[in-house]
């Protein structure tokens, strides 16, 4: 049996503990404590402070863990111990949100200097009304390499969420592929 360790990271109110609820076959960990900040509580009351949890079982071989992050910056010092044993990161981003768009790359570079693994970004929140206009989206995102997917989807439908892991899955076993055949 191979577990794979997938990081879900991004920035404050991104959607990544939702993600995580939709997926997981267990009831997911989470670490959520009333939000501190003054400007981001008017956004939502609780955020994540160390990481969220949940597994998904793919079939008698393989199964996934899958490690949410803190969205604020005062809790980075987690990355470099959750990405110790990962395979994969999905960053997601708030598609109403500005800030959360331009971030986007910010998080990618954090990860990326810690550890190169396959990376997917899932643009959350797509079920809005009050979207970022679509011109804007990709200036923000025009830095990410061209081999990095960008998908649409809603973090609260099962769905979305599964076939986001499934691609992060299917981009780490092509890279063990493409890794086996320079050797």
């Amino acid at each position: 049996m191979m577990v794979f360790r997938i990081i879900v990271t991004g920035s404050f109110n991104s959607g990544k503990t939702e993600f995580i609820k939709q997926i997981s076959e267990i009831e997911p960990i989470t670490t959520d404590k009333p939000v501190t900040e003054q400007d981001l509580k008017e956004i939502k009351a609780l955020t994540t402070v160390a990481l969220d949890f949940g597994r998904l079982t793919i079939d008698d071989d393989i199964i996934i863990h899958l490690y949410a992050t803190p969205g604020q910056e005062r809790f980075d010092f987690i990355y470099p111990l959750l990405l110790k044993n990962a395979l994969a990161v999905i960053i997601l981003g708030d598609i109403t949100d500005e800030k959360s768009l331009k971030d986007i790359t910010k998080y990618y570079r954090k990860f990326y200097n810690l550890k190169r693994l396959p990376t997917v970004v899932a643009l959350t929140k797509t079920d809005l009304d009050n979207k970022v206009q679509q011109e804007k989206i990709d200036e923000y995102l025009s830095s990410l390499p061209k081999d990095v997917p960008i998908k649409m989807i809603n973090a609260t439908d099962k769905e979305d969420v599964k076939k986001t892991v499934l691609l992060a899955l299917q981009m780490l076993l092509e890279s063990d592929e493409d890794q086996e055949e320079i050797v």
